[in-house]
């Protein structure tokens, strides 16, 4: 009996420094998830610079986060913001199944650049239905990863706010444009079908993003700046070729196009003006 008992304490210590390490190690095992499946799922470099974990009450924060662009575009980046908070339902951390009650990220700096192709945006989202099996050609391929075993998330709240995005295109000549973004806010993501892949959930979360961003590009119309900009250009071509000839006519006339047009502000700005 003695030698029972003395086994039976023994398990009930490894599990106890097993159970201490798991929650001890939330934060590594936090920070290591989001680089590994945020990569994989985007086909971008996710990297995370640290996260905390209460293993008691399940609050946390992920800080440092930064998505790269997909290849082929000259911005560094696509995604970055410095923290996000968190609160998971700590009982669940060991199911199939984690529930997270609530994520905040503040104040998001996303990069939209814009090629004739299409956007970075367009090209994450594209990879991750690729990543998914949802896209055309990965369905031709068989790459289904949507059902995939392993751990699903329930999130019951995810808010993103006060976000930012950089507007960045061949035509604005290496500068930018801010625009603001609408607030998100997604509820329970996951908990219809009880749970989402971690791939279900960014596909989610990069489609909403997708849509708020291309409206909010929209209204500052890239092509009106390009024909304003071209015109410019093109005046300014003209200055050269004719001398002094015409001159002050050619320069009222940009200007009359730049400050008259719905996008003059921003075309100034490119010009420092």
């Amino acid at each position: 009996m003695k030698k029972f008992l003395g086994i039976g304490g023994g398990l009930l210590v490894v599990v106890a420094v097993a159970v201490f390490f798991l929650y001890s190690s939330l934060g590594t095992i936090i920070t290591s998830a989001v680089e590994k499946f945020g990569s994989e799922i985007t086909q971008t470099q996710v990297t995370l610079k640290n996260a905390d974990i209460s293993a008691t009450d399940g609050k946390g924060t992920l800080r440092g986060f930064r998505m790269t662009n997909p290849a082929n575009f000259k911005t560094d980046s696509s995604v970055e913001f410095d923290e996000i908070s968190m609160t998971l339902d700590i009982k669940t951390i060991t199911e199939d199944i984690i529930v997270v009650k609530d994520i905040t990220i503040a104040s998001p700096m996303i990069t939209y650049e814009h090629s004739s192709n299409g956007s970075n945006i367009d090209v994450i989202k594209k990879n991750v239905d690729s990543y998914l099996g949802t896209s055309p050609s990965s369905k031709k391929s068989g790459n289904d990863k949507s059902s995939d075993s392993g751990k699903k998330l329930i999130i019951e709240k995810l808010s993103i706010l006060n976000g930012k995005a950089n507007v960045s295109a061949a035509i604005l000549q290496g500068k930018s444009m801010s625009v603001d973004l609408p607030n998100i806010v997604l509820k329970d993501i996951g908990k219809s079908k009880g749970g989402a892949t971690p791939g279900e959930v960014a596909s989610k979360v990069i489609d909403t993003l997708q849509k708020n961003i291309n409206g909010s590009v929209k209204h500052l119309n890239l092509d009106q700046v390009k024909e304003a900009v071209g015109a410019v250009v093109s005046g300014a071509k003209d200055m050269l070729e004719k001398g002094t000839s015409g001159t002050k006519d050619m320069l009222e006339n940009s200007k009359d196009l730049v400050e008259n047009n719905p996008v003059g502000d921003a075309v100034k700005g490119l010009f420092g003006n």
